[in-house]
């Protein structure tokens, strides 16, 4: 049975600009209301009886009508290569939130679902079935609560960046990850730019098209084959949309780049033929093609990664057809905290 949240108060972390100035009933109180909500400081689950700039009786109306979201991080884990792994609870059961550091910005992979509405077969989170939605709060709160880390932490980049490539299908909660997006984007804070934040999908047409209308964010696309059969294999649901309705859409908007995911296993989807028709595939089309090496889990099929070898060769015969490609190697694999290994289970360092 699928958990059902008690109905709350609006989350303080769930609160747009327009939001803010009904509230408060001034653009200027909005505006100091939001510096503080979304401020850089560490994460509490209080309100302060005032705030600078903003006047008792208006932040009162906020107090009394908000609330912040139960969200608690109950373990940090920390891989050699410095990627953050925190495992967070909320009403209903927890997520995992990534903070992967780079020289010059840190990116803060969120989740949008407490388990997932899909069944891809080489995800981790797959496995934990669906308990709800999150909330817009409760997103936003996982970028505070790993930005909050990079504060702690003055050898780290700050937290530039967001993805929408942790736990749960994002487009399945498409209303919430909307307003999520529109408050990490918003000025003048968390203000980050609009190319800062991506959403990822396996591939859901009706929510494509409309994020793609509704939203300036990134969007990334989770491929992992070149025929339908091959996906089907890895994402049952590519019969519902397969691949020629899913980059159908994608050049509905020839002026976005749209970002392209996929995950390489070995005598799967990996060979010199499946390079070409992924070229063919995306051809015309502004695209960004990033391959990513499988990260082992447990599966109910028998999945390797591809071998470092061959996807370097791959990645010579898109390059050579003119794709904008990289390697994404894998970041916090030690402690399950690379691309399809959330799933709550927890890792020695």
């Amino acid at each position: 049975m699928r958990y059902k949240p008690p109905v709350t108060a609006p989350d303080v972390t769930g609160l747009t600009m327009a939001d803010l100035e009904g509230l408060l009933s001034s653009r200027r109180r909005a505006i100091e209301a939001a510096k503080w909500i979304y401020g850089k400081r560490p994460w509490s689950l209080e309100l302060p009886p005032a705030i600078p700039g903003v006047n008792g009786e208006a932040w009162g109306r906020v107090r009394a009508s908000c609330t912040v979201p139960e969200v608690q991080v109950t373990d940090r884990t920390i891989a050699t290569d410095g990627t953050t792994k925190f495992l967070i609870e909320m009403p209903g059961g927890s997520v995992e939130t990534v903070l992967i550091p780079a020289r010059d910005r840190s990116t803060v992979c969120v989740s949008s679902q407490i388990g997932c509405t899909r069944s891809c077969r080489f995800c981790a989170t797959a496995t934990l079935g669906f308990t709800r939605n999150l909330r817009a709060g409760e997103i936003v709160a996982q970028y505070l609560v790993a930005r909050a880390h990079c504060v702690e932490r003055p050898d780290l980049s700050p937290a530039t960046n967001v993805v929408f490539m942790g736990m749960g299908e994002p487009l399945d909660n498409l209303d919430e990850v909307l307003t999520a997006v529109e408050i990490l984007t918003q000025t003048p804070a968390p203000q980050l730019g609009n190319a800062q934040v991506t959403v990822s999908t396996s591939g859901i047409v009706p929510g494509m098209r409309r994020f793609l209308t509704e939203s300036k964010a990134s969007l990334a696309l989770s491929l992992n084959g070149s025929t339908d059969d091959q996906r089907t294999r890895v994402m049952p649901h590519n019969k519902t949309w397969p691949i020629a309705e899913l980059v159908a859409v994608l050049r509905e908007h020839p002026k976005r780049t749209h970002f392209i995911e996929y995950v390489m296993f070995d005598g799967v989807n990996d060979s010199d033929e499946d390079a070409a028709r992924v070229a063919a595939l995306l051809d015309g089309l502004n695209a960004r093609l990033n391959l990513i090496p499988h990260n082992p889990i447990t599966s109910p099929i028998a999945l390797q990664s591809s071998s470092a070898e061959r996807i370097e060769a791959f990645h010579r015969v898109v390059h050579a057809a003119g794709l904008r490609t990289m390697i994404r190697w894998p970041k916090g694999s030690d402690v399950a905290a690379a691309c399809g290994q959330l799933a709550r289970i927890r890792t020695k360092t």
